[in-house]
């Protein structure tokens, strides 16, 4: 009942209340039909059913177990002292529960005092111990996990023993039966078969620690609860309301001490219900422990992507001040002396254009390179917005290439994965680079816009336009452009045509955003 989502926060105060809502409605059903099944003629309602009764018994110790090995796997992972206690707790129970039905598979049930038909005192004192052991058990675990307080014990001491201990009594308590006094309300009933245990007066000393028990249930329902309000576990939950249960279950055996094969009272009933809490629970726990899991693998794939952006990011950084430190100022010594050449008056005209048409290149370089600078150390995932990035990069490509470039913002874009933004802004450079070099175009405007989960952003130019059919696959551009797109979920459409312009669009849901 406790897997992975063991570090939880504490309870939302909405789920609190339905806690306590639905305790209190159980605690009222079970009083209103307690007190109806007491006040009928009929009590104690004795049945018999050995199919109905082993298979009870066959769910209490799968379920048992299930409770135990789950609480052991929680205590190794978070070390919370409560869940060792359980785990303790609930091997104790689910030893006797195996104990006993060995017995009745073996066939041994009147030599231990199982029988309906020569029933004996020890099964109930056994019982009662048990019960007795496991209250105190839950209630010792929970004060010290809210006290914060570790095992005196080493665990797998506190988890063995308590089975040890009940088994060894329970096989000296079944061999010695003639020796054990009378269970004080029981007596011998007849059903047509034999005698069964039912009820007459009990004595104050038995009551008392019948009553006992009861309280000790509730109390390790009440602290259970608090554990709940404390680190938001469902299973605490659900172990709390399955304790109240068990607390009327013990006021039921109490006034009905019976313990023998193949009969089923509402003891046992309540024993059923309490089991299927639990298996409630064991469910909640696990879907909340896949929730968590799908939680944190989305929380990694974030972070991994983030990661990822950081690295590319750093590298691009390195690569443009490389480019910056190296290529560009290799471009700007070039263009100086290239700029005293063709000042040279010994060179004849020839020479001078020769030597002007390789200034141009070599400044149309150079600009390409503080471009390509700038473009590597914009960073979408530390500016405000993504439309933020693309403004002043349009504004400097405006400004370095003499092309009248506008940006237009329709909305606010939802922001997107670090991811997602970069290459969105690769495919802008990559759509402007192609506008400067090959449209020849006199106008390109930026827009972005958002409707709804979709996120547009396109570029369109008024130059000589394209057939983008004719476009040979050899060309990266275009080919980058969509690959880019791709990567991140994104959809890119083109249209252009001969003397009509280009619009490049691309188009990313949020949905397929996060997905990136």
């Amino acid at each position: 009942m406790h897997g992975v989502h063991a570090l939880t926060r504490a309870a939302p105060r909405r789920t609190l209340a339905r806690l306590d809502a639905a305790i209190m409605l159980l605690v009222i059903v079970l009083s209103v039909s307690s007190l109806a099944i007491w006040s009928s003629p009929r009590f104690p309602g004795l049945e018999d059913a050995r199919a109905l009764d082993i298979a009870i018994n066959v769910a209490a110790i799968m379920i048992g177990v299930a409770v135990a090995i789950l609480a052991w796997i929680r205590w190794r992972d978070t070390g919370k002292t409560v869940a060792l206690y359980e785990s303790s707790a609930f091997v104790a129970l689910t030893a006797v529960n195996a104990l006993m039905m060995g017995i009745v598979i073996i066939g041994k049930e009147a030599e231990f005092g199982l029988a309906a038909s020569s029933p004996g005192e020890a099964p109930i004192y056994l019982w009662t111990v048990t019960r007795a052991a496991v209250a105190v058990i839950l209630i010792i675990g929970a004060t010290r996990s809210l006290r914060r307080e570790p095992p005196p014990l080493p665990p797998a001491f506190l988890v063995v023993a308590p089975a040890v201990v009940l088994i060894a009594s329970g096989v000296m308590l079944f061999g010695r039966e003639a020796s054990l006094p009378p269970v004080p309300g029981a007596e011998v009933f007849d059903l047509g078969r034999g005698g069964v245990f039912g009820v007459s007066p009990m004595s104050t000393a038995i009551a008392i620690f019948q009553v006992a028990i009861f309280v000790g249930f509730i109390v390790a329902a009440i602290l259970l609860r608090r554990l709940y309000v404390r680190h938001g576990l469902v299973s605490d939950a659900y172990l709390a309301a399955g304790l109240v249960v068990a607390a009327f279950s013990q006021l039921h055996f109490a006034l009905d001490p019976v313990v023998a094969s193949g009969i089923v009272t509402s003891t046992d009933a309540l024993r059923l219900l309490f089991y299927l809490i639990l298996v409630l629970g064991i469910q909640a726990e696990i879907g909340g422990d896949f929730s968590a899991l799908r939680r944190a693998n989305a929380e990694l794939t974030r972070l991994r992507e983030v990661d990822a952006a950081n690295a590319t990011m750093a590298e691009r950084t390195r690569l443009a001040r490389e480019i910056h430190d190296g290529l560009a100022q290799d471009l700007w010594y070039a263009k100086l002396k290239q700029g005293r050449l063709t000042q040279n008056d010994s060179l004849d005209s020839d020479a001078k254009t020769t030597a002007g048409e390789v200034l141009n290149a070599i400044d149309s370089a150079l600009a390409e390179a503080r471009q390509a600078v700038m473009a590597m150390r914009v960073d979408p995932s530390a500016a405000s917005s993504l439309e933020e990035v693309l403004r002043s990069y349009v504004e400097d490509f405006s400004d370095r290439f003499g092309v009248r470039a506008e940006f237009e913002a329709e909305g606010t874009l939802q922001r997107l994965p670090p991811r997602t933004e970069a290459e969105i802004l690769r495919i802008v450079q990559e759509a402007l680079n192609n506008v400067r070099r090959h449209a020849d175009a006199t106008l390109v405007r930026v827009r972005t816009e958002r409707n709804g989960t979709i996120s547009r952003i396109s570029v369109a130019d008024n130059g000589r336009g394209f057939d983008p059919a004719a476009v040979p696959a050899e060309r990266y551009g275009l080919r980058g452009m969509r690959e880019r797109a791709e990567l991140v979920g994104a959809s890119l459409e083109i249209r252009s045509g001969p003397q009509d312009g280009t619009r490049i669009t691309v188009e990313v849901t949020t949905d397929e955003a996060t997905r990136a």
